[in-house]
């Protein structure tokens, strides 16, 4: 449903079942799978939004955003005008075997980005409201920070993705 709507924007996508539903949804060169980069989709993605004008899109995990919460103070920070940081937030670690996570038991990762002076936040909790916000994020300026609650019901196939193919790719896309 995102891609629908994203254009030929830059995305930066979570390791894992997040990668491999991007690819499988429609592989295409801006596409920047960040496999065996836990905690860092995010940064990334905030890396490229602080060296373009473009929209920037990370689509991350929970899990992951907890292992690293720096990056949504640094996003507060820096205010990137052209960030959109989407969080699949399933409540769980579900790559390392289905723990549950913090924001099971409470850890609310939207207003952690309020309290990092993230001006723009939602929670969502079925398609429809998250493609209202995601089409607002993408016309209005940022940061943003779109928390999605979701059940995971079974995975992706693994994606055929070569990692210094996916950057020699992705870096072509941004011209000289």
């Amino acid at each position: 449903m995102l891609l629908r709507h994203i254009g030929d924007y830059p995305i930066v996508s979570n390791l894992g079942p997040t990668t491999d539903e991007l690819w499988h949804a429609g592989h295409r060169d801006r596409n920047f799978y960040t496999y065996g980069n836990m905690g860092l989709c995010s940064s990334i993605a905030l890396g490229m939004a602080v060296s373009t004008d473009e929209k920037v899109v990370s689509l991350d995990g929970d899990g992951s955003m907890l292992m690293n919460l720096g990056t949504i103070s640094t996003i507060g920070r820096e205010q990137p005008r052209n960030l959109v940081v989407v969080v699949w937030d399933n409540e769980q670690w579900a790559q390392t075997g289905h723990q549950s996570s913090h924001t099971a038991f409470g850890t609310d990762l939207e207003q952690i980005a309020q309290s990092c002076s993230i001006p723009r936040t939602a929670t969502v909790n079925n398609l429809e409201d998250l493609e209202a916000v995601f089409c607002e994020a993408l016309e209005q300026d940022g940061p943003w920070f779109i928390v999605a609650k979701i059940e995971e019901t079974e995975y992706m196939p693994v994606a055929p993705i070569e990692p210094e193919m996916t950057l020699y790719r992705f870096r072509k896309t941004f011209g000289a």
